[in-house]
């Protein structure tokens, strides 16, 4: 049987600008078992790396504020947390891979000390040791004569070494839940490949949960046991990854899934693509986020919130129109 290890309900998480309050994440709510596989995807602006973010309560205040909800991670309720318990949380329990890992590395500090600093705050182990760790988990990930590329410097790293060299940051430590944020996007398509197998083969060995955080549903076919799809700072659906291409029912989702390319395309046939642009999240809570571009919104769509519901078991779906007593018929389908 799965043992629960995250659990987050109703997650908002604003940001207070002189312009007005910036809804990122707005009543979140989802699940995750121990090694298992998480997928979060959405449009940029959507909310995901916030709430990655509230998750690590890595959120800068000001402006950010996490103003309700509950976050409990193995038993613990992250919110109440003191200080030094997040320091302690943080690497050790939960790792992170950040998005740019050009950005996100220091470039005065050779990759070996990046990741014996984190050993050695987590570990309570001498220099050497750390050292040795180190260089085991540059070689667990794949990086060449890691012993010599352990002296080296982010700039002498290849993009696809860089992000290696920060999933070796981040399972140094063994955490528990690894937060993958958009792991992949800086990268070409084979050395994409390339991590997502490393992070699935590092999975397996230790036992670790993922929340993936992307807007390519791809990759998260290729990681996700589960999906939630978020817009506007909001769950629109979330069920397992199966079921999701198989049965997608929120009007969002299906946008999502006709954007991609197909291989039957013509040649010079045009993408498909949602009409319009995200809402102003600062003008969000009123009624559905996604009504000014759904081709199926009528009048209580913009005036009326609709509440995610579950259709069927472990699929939850936020629209007026998709119910148990009745459906949407999806256009392209027609």
């Amino acid at each position: 049987m799965s043992e629960r290890l995250l659990e987050v309900n109703n997650l908002q998480t604003y940001f207070y600008t002189s312009s007005g309050v910036v809804k990122s994440v707005d009543g979140v709510s989802f699940s995750l078992d121990k090694g298992e596989t998480l997928g979060i995807v959405g449009e940029s602006g959507s909310g995901k790396s916030v709430t990655a973010s509230s998750i690590m309560r890595l959120v800068p205040s000001p402006p950010g504020k996490i103003v309700g909800g509950d976050i409990i991670f193995d038993g613990k309720d992250v919110l109440g947390l003191s200080q030094k318990e997040l320091l302690d949380l943080r690497g050790k329990d939960i790792a992170m891979i950040f998005q740019d890992p050009m950005t996100a590395l220091n470039p005065v500090f050779t990759i070996g000390q990046q990741i014996s600093e984190a050993i050695l705050v987590h570990r309570k182990m001498s220099k050497g040791d750390a050292k040795t760790l180190a260089i085991k988990a540059l070689e667990t990930v794949g990086i060449p004569d890691a012993e010599s590329r352990y002296k080296n410097y982010p700039f002498e790293f290849s993009g696809g070494m860089r992000q290696r060299a920060m999933i070796a940051m981040a399972i140094a430590c063994n955490p528990k839940l690894l937060i993958a944020d958009e792991p992949t996007t800086a990268l070409d398509v084979t050395i994409q490949a390339q991590v997502l197998e490393l992070m699935k083969d590092l999975q397996k060995e230790l036992n670790t949960s993922i929340l993936i955080i992307t807007h390519d549903l791809g990759v998260i076919w290729e990681m996700a046991d589960y999906v939630m799809v978020m817009y506007a700072g909001k769950t629109v659906e979330y069920t397992d990854t199966i079921n999701l291409y198989k049965n997608p029912r929120h009007p969002y989702t299906w946008g999502l899934l006709d954007s991609i390319p197909k291989r039957s395309s013509e040649k010079n046939e045009p993408l498909n693509t949602i009409e319009g642009n995200p809402p102003d999240l600062r003008n969000t809570g009123i009624g559905c986020n996604f009504a000014g571009r759904c081709p199926y919104a009528k009048d209580i769509c913009s005036k009326k919130q609709p509440p995610l519901i579950e259709l069927e078991p472990n699929h939850f779906v936020a629209c007026h129109f998709q119910t148990k007593e009745e459906a949407l018929t999806r256009r392209s389908e027609i």
